[in-house]
């Protein structure tokens, strides 16, 4: 069995081998051991005790140690509690224990026990992944199958290598190992399709499995064009992410992904949240729905936005002269002597203003009249003027109750502007 591991390995690297003492990992030590010489490399072994077959797992983990000293193979060996994990969390035993082994296995190379960590997956295991996302409804990703190597961290050597290979390397090299009777149960979900479901394929397609593969490196290749595109159709602005309704679906969908992940739904999201986003396409302007997290998508004229709907708590300001500090802007309001230019500005009667005149930020109900006449909500006014949603809660207001009199940095109302007979005339400014 040759296997050319160039682009798995860098010279003067130590790689930790992932053995449970079963016959594939024991394959792996082995055959890891008599390339080390040609790759100019150290082999050390990890064992991991998952706390689930009692006795028999710790007699596993001591044949593992027993095999390593009795060829001087440096062994780390660590045992966790895969039980109460699953309970804890909810999750099956096999998932617990997957998180737990991978966790060991980082912990080891950030330890400096070693550079790498190998795995024995091998084509059987790819198969069974596949078929596995697949039968789960997974998209592209999923059954693209086992990473060969993943962050270049961790490396499965033998993940093209067939189950037969393997069984005719351990008979020729007389490869010690032992057999975990847990690999016989078919409550287990991969378990279930090795014993049961691959077998009646394999009656009908003989390579099944190395079909499967072939499969999975088209999906694989295909998935990564479509995640490279996605950078041509989505932008992010300060943690706000825009998508153009133009962008053909199969994109649009990975770029609602990438921006929900880069908004922290990592793990939180649904098909139905991204179908629910996708027909926002075809929805009104300022249609929005609510996501996990916080997160709301929006339609914008051409485009989706997705961003986090933040609360901001502002008590209102009696109007006064003065400088405001209002979230993260810096207003003011200042006396201006006549003569002025009052086009050049934002300039309002206060006169005109009534008493309890406030400075306080946008709320449900309220209507501006605009400069040369014509009231309207200043919901409907912001959208006139393409402000973006996220942004209209964070623009200072003047108003009292539900009517607008000044917009900072926007507009003044009809209702108050200063003119040339004015008595007293401030000036609006944002910073």
């Amino acid at each position: 069995m040759e296997i050319n591991l160039n682009k798995l390995l860098h010279t003067g690297e130590t790689v930790a081998v992932a053995c449970s003492g079963g016959s594939d990992s024991m394959a792996l030590l082995h055959y890891m051991q008599s390339v080390k010489e040609k790759y100019q490399i150290k082999i050390v072994c990890v064992n991991i005790e998952h706390g689930i077959r009692g006795e028999t797992s710790i007699k596993d983990s001591a044949f593992v140690k027993d095999y390593c000293n009795a060829h001087s193979i440096p062994l780390k060996s660590v045992s966790v509690d895969s039980l109460s994990l699953a309970k804890s969390k909810g999750v099956p035993v096999e998932v617990a224990a997957r998180e737990l082994r991978y966790s060991v296995f980082f912990d080891c190379i950030e330890s400096g026990f070693c550079n790498k960590v190998a795995t024995a997956h091998h084509q059987s295991d790819n198969a069974e992944s596949v078929l596995i996302n697949l039968l789960r409804g997974s998209g592209l990703k999923g059954v693209s199958g086992i990473e060969e190597s993943f962050n270049d961290k961790i490396i499965r050597p033998f993940l093209r290598v067939s189950k037969t290979e393997i069984n005719d390397y351990i008979s020729k090299n007389g490869v010690p190992h032992i057999t975990d009777e847990s690999n016989f149960s078919t409550d287990y979900t991969r378990n279930f399709l090795r014993l049961k479901v691959i077998p009646l394929l394999k009656e009908v397609f003989p390579e099944t499995e190395k079909n499967i593969e072939r499969f999975s490196l088209i999906a694989k290749e295909e998935n990564e064009y479509i995640e490279n595109a996605v950078c041509d159709f989505l932008t992010e602005d300060n943690g706000t992410y825009k998508i153009s309704i133009n962008t053909p679906s199969a994109v649009f969908k990975r770029a609602v992904i990438r921006a929900l992940k880069g908004l922290g739904v990592e793990k939180d999201w649904e098909k139905t949240h991204i179908d629910q986003v996708y027909s926002l396409c075809l929805s009104n302007n300022a249609t929005k729905i609510d996501l996990p997290k916080g997160v709301v998508a929006i339609k914008e004229y051409d485009n989706i936005v997705l961003y986090t709907e933040k609360t901001f708590n502002f008590a209102p300001i009696p109007f006064y002269p003065g400088e405001f500090n209002v979230l993260d802007k810096t207003i003011s309001i200042k006396k201006i002597d006549k003569p002025i230019d009052l086009k050049n500005g934002l300039f309002i009667a206060t006169e005109k203003l009534p008493n309890g005149t406030v400075i306080r930020l946008k709320k449900d109900g309220d209507k501006f009249t605009k400069f040369g006449g014509g009231t309207k909500s200043l919901s409907d006014y912001f959208t006139d003027l393409k402000i973006p949603l996220k942004d209209r809660q964070t623009i200072p207001l003047i108003a009292k109750d539900d009517t607008v009199y000044g917009i900072f940095g926007i507009a003044v109302s009809n209702l108050v502007k200063a003119e040339e007979t004015t008595k007293t005339v401030y000036q609006l400014e944002i910073k």
